[in-house]
């Protein structure tokens, strides 16, 4: 039983990646005026400042995502939420951004 507890926990978020991997790893520039990030500094590229950082954290933003603005790497482990309007070519580079953390 105690094996089975350990193992269901170690399942949770995982390693957390630190916000400032994040920033570098999309070129994200903060906003001076919202509280957004612009990857690349490009205005319809924007994301929230509020950054992704575990699986947990993705989960949690997917949950509530009805638009479908959270972008993850391919496991889901780290993420961002995408601010309307939002370019679409922007979410396939943040992907392979996020995938190479």
């Amino acid at each position: 039983m105690i094996v089975v507890l350990l193992v269901a926990g170690g399942c949770g978020g995982g390693e957390q990646v630190p916000d400032d991997e994040i920033v570098e790893a999309l070129k994200l520039k903060q906003s001076r005026d919202r509280p957004v990030y612009a990857i690349g500094g490009d205005p319809f590229c924007e994301v929230s400042e509020n950054l992704l950082n575990d699986a947990d954290e993705v989960d949690a933003a997917s949950e509530k995502d009805k638009l479908g603005l959270v972008i993850t790497d391919a496991d889901q482990a780290v993420g961002v939420e995408a601010v309307p309007p939002f370019d679409p070519e922007c979410a396939k580079r943040a992907k392979r951004a996020l995938n190479k953390l």
